[in-house]
């Protein structure tokens, strides 16, 4: 089982849906949620404890999108890779996305949403 699995997407309904999923999977024994980018970007700037074991996130979000997000947490840890595991989990089709995510090697996937049970007991046997 997994110590802490976070959820940084703006969409409320996604969230909720997601909490469920990570409920019924089993793999996780603790779950934080976050609209906003910033916010959690200082909660894990204030610890690097805080950081969690596996990392779901969306890179469409106002005012701090994932990829700055990812840079900022990299300035911040740079050894981030080696603690979380960061999955980027997006609705977007855009070949750009795609590509950005080869700038970031240290990344553990480009999921496609909506996740279901069966990928989140994938993510956490690993």
């Amino acid at each position: 089982m997994i110590d802490k699995i976070a959820v940084i997407d703006d969409d409320e309904a996604y969230q909720m849906i997601i909490s469920r999923y990570i409920e019924k999977s089993g793999m996780f024994k603790l779950a934080e949620f976050y609209q906003f980018p910033k916010e959690a970007l200082k909660y894990y700037s204030d610890n690097k404890e805080n950081l969690p074991s596996v990392m779901l996130l969306d890179i469409n979000m106002p005012l701090m999108d994932g990829w700055q997000f990812l840079e900022a947490l990299q300035s911040k840890y740079p050894e981030v890779y080696d603690h979380t595991k960061i999955y980027i989990v997006t609705s977007s089709i855009a070949f750009s996305d795609k590509e950005r995510f080869d700038n970031f090697p240290g990344l553990a996937g480009f999921l496609s949403k909506p996740l279901n049970v069966d990928k989140l007991k994938e993510i956490g046997g690993r």
